[in-house]
């Protein structure tokens, strides 16, 4: 008993688990009874925690509506099965949800008891849009009942299975049982038969069809009308369509008589480079030629049987009832007028209208021929626009600008141009460029012309121009020469600015430097007599007496010998750094290996390096021919490199690279040394910019003049290059960089 007591309740958790795993509701219980068995599933339809045992709960305890219930259970009585009954239900938060049933009787054989078994989806979404659909297809019946459009919808053998009766009576003559079952072919006229089935295979193809053609009416008769039509495919494969047609019976008649009298002038009209436009009383397009059509990018199609308001932006609508009221009244008039471009664009045009009577002096509608002036529009707003920020920079700016003719005479100046000349705007404007520039200058000029002609403007040059008092004005002046359409120069523009102030700062500070260039040669020189005498004794004395000397007193004669060879060094710097101040001192250039001479510099400086244990890497060009003076380069190279071995603290690192630019080589020098703050990179290049290291606790080498880097920085400028350097900050190491041009020549 035991054993199958156990096989008992392994098969009803089995069973269990099978019917938990089922995506639907599953349920078993008593006919108008308990719930006895129900799955997962039943909970997440209601709402409820799948952890919660429904068991025993009432069926009643689910049907919101007692009738629906009685429904249900009156069909399984009857049936002894349901299927797909929907009802009505709300979860136990109150909220109302649609459920299908399907479910049967079961009777028992060892008792009297009726079961019901069977299964719950949740329809609720399918219900709402269900409902919504029933709500769309009464919109859908509101709006077709009341269109003057005849709306109709094909099966897939193209029958009428729906028309907007109204509409198809009113125009046709027809009830909805006279078409329902029957192909819009039935109905066409035999001529348009062709036409009308080439446009459905056609519009198969593209999933849309739009035709003109004839139908008949209820008393035989036939009437044109305008068809717009959808397909309704799966799979490439139609499964109907919706049509919707409008009369243009009028529009036809119309045209037919537009195109009668027309015919001896389309030919004249659709070769007119103007456009051409005419419009009915109603002001619907009943023709165009092709030129208005490019004008707006639509095609003829497009535009017939389109009103005007069609193609013109909102801004013009109001100008419409005013013309229409004088084409009525027989008037003709030239006129501007904005339309819009199928793109969205505006076009503007000139337009010249004239009524369309009949012979009864009846109004029957406009016609007109319009030209495009847009390019000229936008050409006019552009000049204005331009003109309006040329005459505001021309008269705020504060340099004087002026412009001539190619003879030299003054057309046009402004204020600052008057301002700085003494003239008034009359008298200069009589006057001659040469009538107030110094004769001197009268070849510079001609020269600047011809040179820069080509280019169209000139670089920024200096001259000098002779004031209305006679005084002489010096001035910095760039100019730019205009072509007119032929390519021929016919106007210079100039800017003119007053170097007055700096030609007397540039004077004094000539003078500034000769005095201090003087001085440095002359306390050099006077500095270096004594300085030899101190050094030649001192030399003499360690060489001849040196075993009659005590040590202290030998030790302090070479300390007086380095601190002159010091002395010497800094003399000689002050004099190297006058002389390169000389603007007449150009280096002396010849075909040297750069290569080489980096090389050089770094073995005459490798011992300096071994004594504070750095590691000097090289990472350069096998070879490098250029053009320099290699003593000032070696001078260069030296300085940095010794810079680099003495401001890196002990057992660091100093890489040298070089790389080649089209027309440059560029030499680096990296170390980890101690680095420069933003100030102190300011200040290095200047002379005498030594940063001072002295009892900051770093192990370095401090001596020095400052002058170093500034002789560097005059060398390589002399060469035509540049130096600059590169540090992230203190004690983040330092990259300094030179370039030189590459001369091949």
């Amino acid at each position: 008993m035991y054993i199958n007591n156990e096989e008992e309740v392994i098969s009803k958790d089995k069973f269990q688990e099978i019917i938990n795993n089922l995506d639907i509701g599953y349920f078993k219980g008593l006919f108008k009874g308990k719930l006895l068995i129900h799955n997962t599933a039943i909970n997440k339809i209601l709402g409820i925690d799948p952890l919660i045992d429904l068991t025993g709960s009432h069926s009643s305890q689910f049907f919101s509506d007692p009738e629906v219930q009685k429904c249900y259970h009156d069909e399984l009585s009857k049936n002894g099965y349901v299927k797909d009954f929907v009802a009505k239900i709300r979860t136990p938060k109150g909220e109302p949800i649609y459920i299908q049933i399907n479910s049967h009787l079961i009777k028992e054989e060892d008792n009297d008891r009726i079961l019901i078994e069977g299964t719950v989806t949740d329809v609720t979404e399918k219900h709402k849009l269900e409902q919504n659909l029933r709500e769309t297809e009464k919109k859908f019946n509101l709006i077709a009942n009341n269109s003057n459009d005849l709306i109709s919808i094909l099966d897939q053998d193209f029958k009428h299975i729906y028309v907007n009766e109204k509409a198809y009576y009113s125009l046709l003559g027809y009830r909805k049982e006279e078409i329902l079952g029957k192909k819009p072919r039935d109905f066409t006229h035999p001529d348009d038969l062709k036409k009308v089935s080439t446009s459905t295979k056609k519009g198969l193809l593209k999933g849309e069809l739009s035709e003109e053609f004839r139908v008949r009416h209820k008393n035989g008769h036939y009437l044109w009308i305008e068809l717009k039509g959808k397909f309704l495919l799966d799979k490439n494969e139609s499964r109907g369509a919706i049509l919707i047609s409008r009369d243009i019976t009028k529009r036809k008649e119309t045209e037919q008589k537009l195109r009668k009298s027309e015919e001896k002038y389309r030919s004249l009209i659709e070769d007119a480079q103007e456009g051409v436009w005419a419009l009915d009383e109603n002001e619907i397009t009943i023709f165009v030629n092709q030129r208005i059509c490019e004008m707006l990018g639509y095609t003829k199609d497009e535009m017939i049987g389109k009103n005007l308001p069609s193609f013109i932006p909102e801004s013009m609508e109001p100008l419409i009832e005013g013309n229409r009221s004088k084409r009525e009244n027989g008037i003709k008039e030239t006129y501007d007028f904005q339309f819009l471009k199928k793109n969205g664009d505006i076009i503007y045009t000139e337009i010249k209208a004239s009524p369309i009577l009949d012979e009864n002096q009846n109004y029957k509608g406009s016609f007109a021929y319009i030209n495009d002036i847009t390019s000229k529009k936008i050409a006019e707003q552009k000049l204005k626009e331009s003109e309006n920020k040329y005459r505001t920079l021309f008269e705020s700016s504060t340099d004087g600008i002026y412009s001539t003719d190619m003879e030299g005479r003054f057309i046009e100046v402004n204020e600052a141009f008057l301002k700085m000349i003494g003239y008034s705007r009359e008298e200069v404007l009589d006057l001659h460029n040469r009538q107030i520039t110094p004769p001197k200058w009268y070849e510079h000029e001609d020269n600047m012309l011809f040179t820069h002609f080509s280019e169209g403007e000139s670089k920024v040059y200096e001259k000098e121009f002779i004031l209305k008092n006679g005084d002489i004005l010096p001035v910095s002046i760039r100019f730019w020469i205009l072509l007119d359409e032929q390519g021929d120069p016919y106007r210079i523009w100039a800017i003119v600015r007053d170097i007055t102030e700096s030609k007397k700062l540039e004077k004094k500070l000539k003078e500034i430097n000769r005095i201090k260039s003087e001085f440095l040669s002359r306390a050099s020189h006077e500095l270096k007599t004594p300085l030899v005498s101190i050094k030649g004794f001192t030399d003499l004395i360690l060489t001849m007496h040196s075993e009659e000397l005590k040590p202290e007193i030998i030790s302090n004669l070479e300390e007086i010998d380095k601190g002159c060879a010091r002395l010497q060094k800094i003399i000689n710097d002050l004099l190297y750094t006058s002389r390169l101040e000389s603007p007449d001192l150009k280096p002396r250039l010849e075909k040297e290996n750069l290569s080489f001479l980096i090389n050089y510099c770094a073995n005459e400086l490798h011992p300096l390096a071994v004594k504070r244990e750095h590691s000097i890497n090289l990472e350069i060009h096998e070879s490098i021919i250029t053009r320099f003076e290699k003593e000032e380069i070696h001078e260069v190279l030296s300085n940095l490199l010794s810079n680099a071995i003495k401001y890196t603290p002990p057992r660091g690192w100093i890489d040298i690279k070089t790389d080649l630019t089209e027309e440059f080589v560029i030499i680096s020098i990296k170390d980890n040394g101690i680095g420069f703050t933003k100030d102190e990179k300011d200040r290095i290049f200047k002379q005498f910019g030594k940063i001072e290291r002295y009892g900051q606790g770093f192990d370095l080498g401090i001596d020095g003049t400052g002058l170093g880097l500034y002789i560097s920085k005059k060398i390589v400028e002399s060469h035509g290059g540049e130096i600059w350097m590169e540090s992230e900050g203190k004690d983040k190491g330092s990259t300094f960089y030179f370039s030189l041009p590459l001369i091949k020549d």
